[in-house]
């Protein structure tokens, strides 16, 4: 009697597995090499004619079936990165998600680097400072840190007048403006500033524009109402302590700039595309130390990046996984090997996944997974960029009843800041406005008492967010009622341009701006405020515990995915059986199966691609011309229902079948008795 051939290792079929212990395909210890042979209408192969004694007669149609009940052992893989690339590929790499890295941390540090490049002076209060000296020089110096220095294109030059007028100190200027040191000349502000220049000590009923700006943007909403947080700001009553509070704070807080980048210049990226700041990383980015990621994250198709491709200047690089890295996973097996009959070719053997995916992972034990070698405080080398619209975005000051649908999810025709790209620096900006005050409630308030009132600001009052700073002085203008978002985005488009600081207008005696801006020689023409960072070691922020905490759910909801790739090819060695032998449950009856259309069948001209399901008449029959069918996909107290199945009784029992060819057979079962006939013996016949 002829034993199936045993099927060759998986460790073999699967070179990457060469090395691992616990190879899936050694789950039948017992199988024996035997002579092989096809079906034949004959028992026995003919004798030798020589003069020799003959050799014990082998049947050629006879085969033991064998059930082994020896339970898979489990795949155990251990990787460092050269290993985890040569087991997993590029292209699958690629594929599989390690992290959806929350950018919230990455992008404070990113925000604060650059916020802090040209200096920290920007935010100090001196509360000897007179306000005839208001507003104050923030003390930039671009040469006092490793970024500063790029700012004027050569590090070792430290040229203020380069790193002045470049775009990556315009942002900077942006970045660190507060009500203690904005100077807002040429911009739809520049009338209500100049009043408050008008007196020898810069005030006007004891209030300074730094006090003007702090108290409209910041007494809205202040716990100590918006009235007296203003008046506190008085000369006569003056708390310096709540001065420097409201004096020192950014126009553009870090945190809401981080949350304006999230939803416009990460969101709008075709590779990021989520509005939470989620930043995928793969397998392959991790393994390469990040650097793929300058080109996952720059230009796509109309988007211009969010980082800035590598080239000789730059590489991208994080120390996340160090050279100590290293990942040890076990995986329970789902595959068990079954023997069975090809009718036209003889007994063989097949491997079935008892689930989706080959392996069972579980990325979220420790015990089961081990992660080693990831940095203790893992940082990032990225060159950031934001570029800017070529042309100027208009505020809407049309009135209210025109522009108050201008709104971010109701944009207003097609020339204002919410119809433009979401990647903009224009866009960005508003959406940082927006964020820090649509909510704003700041009544209207007199700050230079007169009749009528000479200076005045009100925001929120007719619509949240509609700004009114009113001017009643001969040859003073006062800016166009609009909403707070776009008028200080008006404001931010002129410094970004004039990142010098030094635009002015000239006026005539009479206080009346005449001609146009003055000293515009080394401004940044539109379109070309496209500030580039060069940022060395910036904190990822997230501990090596924490980046582990979020690596194992996210391979978790690809352990199935993971699984192919290391062992979804397990079937290319299968036989092309027609029907095996197998319990129905783990533990439970043997049966008859006859072979169903997932089963996994190597086509027989392509092993790398399955078998077409040609089967005709499916199942076991009591007759050969197949019309008294024995087998059934429905068997009581038997969960499959996809496979034709059949309980042999004791003793011999014939019943036929037909292949995928269209051969009819005939299969005589010998079972042996007993309630668990692990082996049985059959004997096929072509009729």
């Amino acid at each position: 009697m002829r034993h199936p051939r045993p099927l060759l290792s998986l460790s073999l079929l699967i070179p990457a597995l060469a090395a691992c212990p616990g190879d899936p395909g050694d789950t039948d210890g017992d199988s024996t090499t035997t002579e092989t042979g096809t079906a034949a209408d004959t028992d026995t192969t003919d004798a030798p004619t020589t003069g020799e004694p003959a050799a014990p007669q082998v049947p050629t149609d006879r085969f033991f079936l064998r059930i082994d009940d020896t339970p898979p052992p489990p795949v155990v893989l251990e990787m460092d990165k050269a290993k985890a690339l040569e087991i997993f590929g590029e292209v699958a790499a690629r594929d599989i998600k390690l992290i959806e890295l929350d950018s919230t941390p990455l992008l404070d540090n990113v925000l604060s680097t650059i916020q802090s490049s040209c200096g920290d002076k920007w935010n100090v209060y001196d509360p000897a400072v007179l306000n005839g000296d208001l507003p104050v020089d923030p003390k930039h110096d671009c040469n006092l840190t490793p970024l500063g220095k790029l700012y004027d294109g050569d590090p070792d030059a430290n040229d203020p007048a380069l790193w002045r007028t470049s775009p990556q100190f315009a942002m900077v200027r942006l970045l660190t403006m507060t009500p203690r040191n904005a100077n807002v000349a040429t911009t739809v502000m520049e009338d209500f500033q100049y009043l408050f220049s008008l007196y020898d000590n810069e005030t006007v009923n004891g209030l300074t524009f730094s006090d003007v700006l702090a108290a409209s943007l910041f007494c809205g909403g202040h716990e100590l109402g918006s009235v007296q947080c203003t008046e506190k700001l008085k000369d006569s009553k003056l708390d310096k302590a709540h001065e420097g509070d409201l004096h020192t704070r950014p126009f553009i807080p870090i945190a809401v700039l981080r949350d304006a980048l999230k939803v416009t210049l990460l969101a709008s990226h075709p590779n990021i595309a989520n509005s939470e700041g989620k930043l995928p990383v793969t397998l392959y980015d991790a393994l390469m130390d990040m650097q793929p990621l300058s080109d996952k994250l720059g230009p796509t198709g109309d988007h211009p990046g969010l980082l800035v491709p590598d080239d000789a200047d730059f590489t991208t690089y994080s120390d996340a996984l160090t050279s100590e890295f290293k990942m040890v996973a076990t995986a329970a097996s789902n595959l068990r090997r079954v023997d069975g009959i090809d009718a036209s070719d003889g007994a063989g053997e097949m491997f079935l996944s008892l689930a989706a995916a080959p392996l069972a992972f579980d990325f979220n034990d420790p015990d089961k997974v081990q992660i080693e070698g990831i940095a203790a405080n893992p940082t990032v080398d990225m060159r950031m960029a934001i570029a800017e619209l070529d042309t100027k975005v208009a505020s809407c000051t049309d009135g209210h009843a025109t522009c108050a649908p201008n709104l971010p999810d109701s944009p207003l025709g097609d020339t204002y800041v919410w119809s433009q790209p979401e990647w903009s620096l224009e866009r960005i900006v508003a959406q940082a406005a927006y964020l820090a005050f649509k909510d704003l409630d700041y009544p209207f308030y007199c700050f230079a008492p007169g009749l009528p009132c000479l200076a005045g600001a009100s925001i929120g009052t007719i619509e949240p967010g509609w700004a009114e700073f009113d001017i009643q002085v001969p040859n003073l203008v006062s800016p166009a009622p609009q909403y707070l978002w776009e008028m200080l985005l008006a404001v931010a488009q002129d410094i970004i341009h004039d990142p010098a600081g030094n635009d002015a207008f000239m006026r005539d005696m009479n206080g009346k701006i005449v001609g146009g801006e003055q000293n515009t020689a080394d401004n940044l023409a539109e379109g070309a405020a496209r500030p580039v960072f060069a940022l060395k070691g910036v904190p990822i922020g997230f501990t090596a515990e924490e980046m582990i905490a979020q690596i194992r759910p996210t391979l978790q909801s690809q352990s199935d995915k993971i699984a192919d790739v290391i062992l979804g090819n397990y079937w290319t060695s299968n036989g092309r059986l027609d029907f095996y032998y197998r319990r129905a449950a783990d533990g439970g009856t043997p049966y008859l199966f006859f072979v169903g259309p997932d089963d996994k069948r190597p086509d027989a001209d392509d092993p790398l691609a399955l078998a077409a399901y040609d089967y005709a008449k499916p199942g076991f029959f009591a007759d050969a011309e197949l019309t008294d069918k024995l087998s059934s996909t429905a068997v009581d107290g038997v969960t499959d229902t996809e496979h034709e199945k059949y309980r042999l009784p004791e003793g011999e029992s014939t019943l036929f079948i037909q292949d995928d060819a269209g051969d009819t057979y005939e299969l005589r079962f010998t079972v042996p008795a007993g309630g668990d006939p692990v082996e049985i013996v059959v004997r096929v016949r072509k009729l």
